[in-house]
């Protein structure tokens, strides 16, 4: 822009005695200033774009196929940008390069007029440009809100809506970053195959969920993330609890599941449903395969000393 208000300026001192000449001056830096404002304006928005959108792993799906093609588009963008300014720029610097060689207006004017020309290129591209990011920053977004509910649903058991394994071995190795206390409570439903064979899998998975929601509903009340592990085993990260309220916050679960009185559609009583748990209090350096074996001990004792009941190993 600095150099465009400086050839205005030059040609303004060849030229005082000319209206048309001074007219074509002021019209050229007022385009000039404009058109490079809107262009640093675009690049700083694409830019901004470009940055927020975050390295997929590899083995792209579909979505993230889609997603990457719309950043190349915007990079392909850009680079026309870039080369649509540089194409300016060499008009300016021939100007500069003829303008001491000028001796009549008639070759001022010709090189005004060359540069208000280019000028009106240069800012239709700017806006073919700002309309095509625009649009493709559009898709990105929508595009990367498809992607967060994709990855979000490949973290949720579809049944319960609690987290799946892939979310619970997350959540407990992010867990295990952090400093203080920290207990894994494991649960697996007493004789959930019975119910099934009995009463079939639509009662079982009624079962599964309502079960659910009474873990989801214990652990949002703190900081801690129920799962899905497996078939009707089920597990609570619990950071920053003390081995004394994990147990305490497990024998409520355990007691609040026993007295729910199970109803089929029919106004059949399902009878008592009842649950294990086994807690395990986090010992310095351990890893995340030690802290679910001794949690997952902690449930088989339960569940051999008789079941529905809640067994902690609170060892440090």
């Amino acid at each position: 822009m600095c150099g465009v208000v400086a050839l205005g300026g030059l040609i303004w001192r060849q030229s005082t005695d000319n209206s048309f000449i001074e007219a074509c001056v002021f019209g050229m830096i007022a385009f000039s200033v404009f058109a490079v404002a809107a262009g640093f304006g675009d690049f700083r928005h694409a830019g901004a774009a470009a940055r927020a959108v975050e390295q997929r792993e590899s083995g792209l799906n579909a979505a993230e196929q889609r997603f990457a093609a719309d950043l190349a588009l915007i990079v392909k963008l850009l680079q026309g940008h870039v080369a649509a300014n540089a194409g300016y720029s060499e008009s300016l610097n021939r100007a500069n390069a003829d303008l001491p060689q000028l001796r009549t207006p008639e070759e001022v004017r010709a090189v005004v007029l060359t540069l208000l020309e280019e000028n009106r290129k240069i800012q239709v591209k700017m806006d073919d440009l700002s309309k095509s990011l625009d649009e493709s920053v559009s898709k990105i977004e929508k595009l990367r809100s498809n992607l967060a509910e994709a990855n979000d649903k490949a973290m949720r058991d579809p049944l319960t809506g609690l987290g799946n394994r892939r979310f619970f071995d997350d959540e407990l190795d992010l867990a295990l970053e952090g400093e203080g206390n920290m207990c894994l409570l494991m649960c697996d439903l007493d004789r959930f195959k019975a119910i099934n064979d009995k009463f079939g899998h639509a009662v079982g998975d009624m079962v599964l969920k309502q079960f659910a929601d009474i873990l989801n509903a214990a652990a949002s009340r703190r900081d801690d993330f129920a799962a899905r592990i497996g078939g009707e085993e089920f597990a609570v990260v619990m950071p920053g609890v003390s081995p004394i309220e994990a147990a305490r916050l497990a024998e409520q679960i355990r007691r609040q599941l026993e007295a729910k009185k199970w109803m089929l559609g029919s106004g059949t009583p399902l009878g008592a449903v009842t649950a294990s748990f086994g807690v395990a209090r986090r010992r310095a350096g351990e890893s995340s395969a030690e802290l679910f074996k001794r949690a997952d001990a902690a449930l088989y004792r339960a569940k051999s000393e008789g079941r529905n009941r809640v067994v902690a190993d609170l060892d440090a």
